[in-house]
């Protein structure tokens, strides 16, 4: 062994301890770092907001003494009512400089006047034409609501003087709220506002920066950067911005942490806790000490065959150990429980199959398991899923899996509540086969059946919404007999075309079922097929005389669809006689949606809905191509002749000609377009039509039957009946009355 099992516990445990310990000392390093930068950055926020008061204050104690000079002040109301003295001028400039000096931000201050545009500033008195402050009188004259300070602007008292600074102005009317009379203005020095940022705004913690509300900047500390943790306040007052950042970030002196008591007493905790995972490493070691020790007796023992696994480390190869008995203990135990559900699912079909005589051995061994002594009676029923193809195409494999699992355990439990023992497997993907076993014959086992079976249905379609049709089979009493059982079960759930699906069939209601003569009702699907050729309304009712008496007769399955088959194929063949469009509306309208839909339609009820719906959307289409045609009303005319004169001997092609004054080949043409066949072969349609509502309904004879749908001779009307129709209109007669 390269490597032993303590040693690695021990190389396990230690680095996750120091790992630990040091993020611990760091998380300690980084919060304390983190509480003294917050720390700061308060007190940062807290340095700002005094100097936005301060500067605020200040500003706002110049507008108060401006308001009061121009309300308490006489001289300034004078001025404005047009007082032109030369000495009045000179005490109003007196009066303007004792402002500017009762504050160090003020730079100056001035008067001007509207009725003449006197301006009277503390250095001199000029004309507005003069003044280089013009452009703002005139912006602030009008405007009373411009109260509030000014942006940072370049000023100067002569039009074409020197520039004499940066300052920020703020304006007033004299009288007060009076409009385009007179006004004082009064310019703070933006370097005076710098200066006291420069004394007060800078220290060796914090930078502060300030801009006006434009976003121009007023004053910013040498080497500033914006940072996202910035302190930034805006003044109610100004609308400046002001902002404050810590210089530098720091994160301690971890020298004088590592120097102090408490890493120190951490320091020991740590090599306390190490000596404790040796310890508690060594004492944990021993169980794989005494495991390692037995695998290698055993190994000394059996020298032919030892156990060679990885040479890793201990717990490695006895993993592989391990893994090995239990690989080779488990493949036993699978191994035999798929051979045992092999053969009894092999024994569930032989039973109901009867392939091969039955092992009673075999049989013994399921009755024992059935809790059964013997066998008194047996009944097989069959539970198939209904719309199989939707129920597949509608849930996951997952879902299918586990509605099927509720089927066999619903009717385990319901079966176990009428204290009746079952047997069921899935004989195919959508059939479950289930043999209901009894020890005493005298009980009546197909009523229990009956009943059980019922409430298994309701209950799948009530909980899950999915339906199911069961068919039950006959009651035997050897288990040799249980496939006549299925046989009969299978039988009975093949009618359930017939009877409908969503409902218990037992073997008894086919047992004494009479069938019709179903060539009668075969002689329908010419009859339909050749009326919907031809446009005629009397294929619907036909097509549902087919369909009612199909359910009469009762048919299994497989005789409903070689029926429906012959009609499609009829059907198909009157197509083919008429033009390509009306054959391409038939192939889209019906021939597709049969081939998608065919697997799905389980009853006749649900077979009659989709040919009505969808021959009666190709017959109004058609109907829509006919009229479409410039000729559809002539042959609609001459159709309703015929079946009007359908009786007269002479009736021709030429003599339909003669009636509506149209060349008989073009009329042809015609017809041969809208009903895909000749005159000739309509006109015999449609007396053959009369002739056998004739036969099925009167007692006339055939010779008085054939001179009203129009022939004279009575061998030329059975002749042409027989090639229509293929039988005899005697035969027909016998038949259908």
């Amino acid at each position: 062994m390269r490597r032993n099992w303590f040693h690695r516990l021990l190389l396990s445990y230690v680095p996750v301890l120091i790992l630990i310990v040091c993020l611990f000392v760091f998380i300690g390093v980084v919060q304390l770092n983190d509480l003294s930068r917050k720390e700061a950055l308060k007190s940062s926020g807290v340095y700002v907001q005094n100097i936005q008061n301060s500067i605020d204050m200040s500003l706002n104690s110049i507008e108060l003494m401006m308001l009061e000079t121009i309300t308490r002040n006489i001289n300034i109301t004078t001025f404005a009512g047009m007082q032109s003295d030369t000495n009045f001028f000179i005490e109003l400039s007196r009066l303007l400089q004792s402002l500017t000096s009762t504050n160090p931000w003020i730079d100056s201050a001035y008067l001007y006047r509207v009725g003449d545009g006197t301006v009277i500033s503390d250095k001199t008195k000029l004309n507005v034409e003069q003044f280089g402050d013009k452009t703002f009188i005139e912006s602030h004259i009008n405007n009373p609501e411009l109260d509030s300070w000014s942006l940072p602007r370049p000023y100067r008292t002569v039009k074409d003087g020197n520039l004499e600074g940066t300052v920020i102005s703020l304006s007033r009317s004299v009288p007060l709220q009076s409009k385009g009379i007179a006004m004082l203005v009064i310019n703070v020095k933006i370097s005076g506002i710098q200066e006291f940022l420069s004394k007060y705004g800078i220290s060796e913690v914090n930078q502060i920066a300030l801009k006006d509300s434009q976003g121009q900047m007023i004053f910013e500390q040498n080497g500033k950067n914006p940072k996202d943790d910035d302190i930034t306040i805006i003044s109610n007052y100004t609308g400046w911005t002001y902002t404050s950042s810590l210089k530098k970030e720091e994160l301690g002196n971890i020298f004088n942490y590592m120097k102090s008591g408490w890493f120190i007493v951490g320091f020991l905790g740590l090599l306390l806790a190490i000596g404790w995972i040796v310890y508690i490493t060594r004492k944990n070691y021993k169980p794989i000490e005494t495991i390692m020790s037995r695998i290698e007796k055993y190994n000394q023992v059996h020298k032919e065959h030892p156990i060679q696994g990885p040479t890793v480390d201990e717990l490695s190869y006895i993993d592989y150990t391990l893994s090995s008995i239990i690989e080779v203990s488990q493949e036993y135990q699978n191994q035999s429980l798929v051979n045992q559900k092999y053969r009894r699912i092999q024994l569930f079909h032989e039973i109901i199959d009867g392939s091969r005589p039955l092992e009673q051995a075999d049989w013994n061994n399921e009755i024992m398991d059935f809790g059964m002594k013997q066998l008194g009676n047996a009944a097989v029923s069959i539970v198939e899923i209904d719309k199989y193809t939707e129920f597949i195409s509608g849930h996951s494999r997952e879902d299918q899996g586990l509605f099927k699992y509720i089927l066999k355990k619903v009717v385990e439990e319901s079966a176990e509540a009428c204290g009746l023992r079952i047997w069921q497997e899935w004989v195919t993907n959508h059939r479950l086969c289930i043999i209901f076993l009894e020890e005493q014959q005298e009980t009546s086992l197909e009523s229990t059946m009956v009943t059980l079976t019922d409430q298994v249905r309701q209950w799948m379609q009530n909980n899950l919404k999915l339906t199911v049709t069961f068919g039950l089979g006959c009651t035997v009493h050897e288990v040799q007999s249980i496939h006549q059982s299925y046989e009969s079960s299978a039988r009975a759930l093949d009618y359930k075309s017939a009877l409908g699906s969503n409902r218990v069939i037992g073997h008894w209601e086919i047992e004494l079922l009479s069938h019709d003569d179903l060539y009668v009702y075969l002689q329908y699907v010419r009859t339909i097929a050749q009326a919907f050729r031809v446009g005629n309304d009397g294929w619907q009712e036909q097509l549902k005389l087919l369909f009612e008496g199909l359910r009469r007769l009762l048919l299994p399955k497989e005789e409903i669809s070689g029926i429906l088959s012959y009609m499609n194929y009829y059907f198909y063949r009157e197509m083919m006689e008429l033009p390509p469009e009306y054959q391409e509306l038939w192939n889209r309208e019906f021939r597709t949606p049969w081939d998608e839909n065919m697997e799905t339609l389980e009853t006749l009820d649900e077979l009659e809905s989709f040919y009505l719906v969808t021959i009666t959307s190709c017959a109004q289409q058609m109907e829509e191509i006919r009229v479409s045609k410039g000729n559809h009303g002539v042959v609609q005319k001459v159709r309703d002749y015929i079946e009007a004169n359908f009786s007269d001997p002479d009736l021709s092609l030429s003599s339909l000609s003669e009636q509506f004054n149209m060349n008989s080949s073009s009329l042809s043409t015609i017809f041969k377009e809208d009903f895909g066949e000749k005159f000739v072969v309509y006109l015999c349609q449609i007396r053959m039509e009369h002739a056998k509502e004739l036969l099925r309904t009167t007692p006339l004879p055939i010779q008085e039957i054939s001179e009203r749908v129009g022939y004279l001779h009575q061998m030329s009307f059975i002749r042409a009946f027989k090639k229509m129709i293929g039988t005899t209109p005697g035969d027909y007669r016998k038949v259908h009355q």
